[in-house]
């Protein structure tokens, strides 16, 4: 049997597209193994790992893989019970890890598979902190930066047309904070700027996406023979929330989210606001597509105010209780649980939902370590029968009910599910502590 040379070529030129091919599989589904592997490792490490100097704490991060750690010295560590011997350690991330750092310090390390550095974290040793858990409801009321713009709408001239002054000069979220380089402190203020206004262009400083800048808006005289320039615009916010803690130096956190625009649903930007005694009046249940809520009065006269509300975060809102309200009691504070040290099952939450401060009993079903959702790091279930029957699960001025589990105030309620009143979600403690209300 005889091959020709054009068969023999041939042959060659499929062997060497079939090689092609291999390749570019290969390349593709190594991609993708480092793609998948680089997110399971950002889901189950976070950027920030923070640990309790002379603790030893067991990690169990339950992912099949050998890892290296590269970084600076530790000192005074130790993992699985023998001392660091130097910067590189490898990892068996599928069986649990016990780590013991004696020396307070923050610390870099970087995490690498066959060579490939997969994520940096930032290991924070602190001491212990302890706070007083609280579960108690409070009136809320702040005072925005200036005013808040909902939107834009059409004025009738004094000559009878219809025109919109605002258009693409102003945005639903911006706040208007100077007008004619007057402060704007309320709609009463810039209502007034606008009263006197005799006609022409008017400069307003605004607050849009966290920078000032200045824009010119033409004020237009309206049927009514004022000056108007067509935009809807609020003042202050208030509700009923639960207060979460208090530390030894009246610093409190509150919510577990940042309050938000109800028209805009934006994170309102506050100037200052307070905190009021509140009293529990009646509570509406949950229900499935229906999230229940707390009705309660408010008590706004000047010597109920307990305390400073000082800045509105993702995380909560954070201030000062004031120097004549004693709630801290060293006998009833507890120590903060960090991310690492929360386990799924049994935990209970602390709220008002009548006259009395309770704990009630709930089940954390899972833990996100990473970064992906804001306040939302626990999915956890009501499951007190009491609680049930009074409030079919989360309501509605639930948020910031204290987490509590094994002796540690461990994060805060800050969501309920809509479609199912009695799940919800949580935030780590250790993310409402690392705001800063000095």
């Amino acid at each position: 049997m005889s091959i020709s040379f054009s068969e023999y070529g041939g042959d060659r030129m499929n062997r060497k597209i079939y090689r092609r091919w291999l390749i570019v599989i290969f390349a593709v589904y190594l991609a993708a193994f480092f793609y998948y592997l680089s997110y399971w490792i950002q889901k189950a490490i976070p950027d920030v790992w923070r640990m309790t100097a002379g603790q030893e704490e067991t990690l169990d991060f339950n992912i099949p893989l050998t890892v290296q750690t590269d970084g600076v010295s530790i000192p005074a560590a130790s993992i699985n019970g023998e001392k660091v011997p130097s910067n590189r350690i490898h990892l068996n991330l599928s069986q649990p890890v016990s780590v013991n750092i004696k020396e307070t310090g923050s610390y870099k390390v970087s995490v690498s598979c066959m060579g490939v550095r997969l994520k940096n974290v930032k290991v924070d040793v602190v001491d212990e902190i302890k706070v007083m858990p609280l579960g108690m409801p409070v009136g809320i009321y702040i005072r925005t930066k200036g005013v808040m713009v909902l939107g834009t709408g059409d004025v009738t001239t004094f000559e009878g047309s219809r025109i919109t002054p605002a258009k693409d000069i102003l945005e639903s979220g911006d706040y208007i904070l100077e007008a004619a380089e007057k402060p704007v402190i309320s709609i009463d203020s810039f209502t007034q700027t606008l009263k006197n206004w005799e006609g022409g262009e008017l400069i307003l400083k605004i607050w849009r996406n966290g920078q000032e800048m200045n824009v010119r808006i033409t004020p237009v005289r309206t049927d009514d023979a004022e000056y108007k320039i067509g935009a809807w615009i609020r003042q202050d916010a208030q509700g009923i929330g639960t207060l979460s803690y208090v530390d030894a130096d009246n610093h409190f956190g509150a919510l577990g989210h940042g309050i938000t625009d109800i028209d805009t649903s934006q994170r309102i930007d506050i100037r200052d606001g307070n905190l009021y005694q509140s009293t529990i009046l009646s509570v509406v249940k949950g229900k499935n597509g229906s999230p229940g809520e707390m009705i309660g009065n408010i008590d706004y006269k000047y010597g109920q105010i307990l305390g400073e509300i000082k800045y509105n975060s993702e995380n909560g809102i954070f201030g000062t209780l004031g120097d004549n309200v004693n709630i801290y009691d060293e006998s009833q504070a507890l120590p903060v649980g960090l991310k690492y040290e929360i386990k799924k099952g049994a935990a209970s939450i602390r709220c008002c939902v009548d006259d009395e401060i309770k704990d009630y009993d709930i089940e954390i079903e899972s833990i996100d370590m990473g970064n992906f959702a804001q306040n939302k790091d626990m999915v956890i279930r009501i499951c007190d029968e009491e609680l049930l029957s009074k409030t079919n699960g989360i309501i509605q001025g639930m948020s910031g009910s204290p987490i509590i589990q094994n002796g540690k105030f461990i994060g805060a309620v800050t969501h309920v599910f809509v479609e199912d009143s009695t799940r919800g979600y949580g935030i780590f403690a250790e993310r409402m502590l690392n705001e800063n209300v000095e």
